[in-house]
């Protein structure tokens, strides 16, 4: 596995690991973000060590509260 591929992957895991537990930390009473991403992993094929690769995840708030970034 190629290393920008790996470390996409663990950002990605970091990403969403983070976001779910602000979510499922607060009281189900209260107005909450959810955060939502339709794709959760990519496949971004064959490409050479030191080539630049991106992707874009679309990101959807889908609760009741505003998402923010920290």
């Amino acid at each position: 596995m190629g290393s920008k591929r790996l470390t996409a992957i663990l950002l990605m895991a970091v990403l969403l690991t983070a976001l779910a537990s602000a979510a499922f930390g607060q009281d189900q009473k209260e107005k909450v973000p959810k955060f939502f991403v339709r794709k959760t992993s990519i496949e971004l094929g064959e490409f050479y060590e030191g080539e630049d690769i991106s992707y874009t995840f679309t990101v959807r708030n889908q609760g009741l509260a505003e998402l923010e970034r920290s």
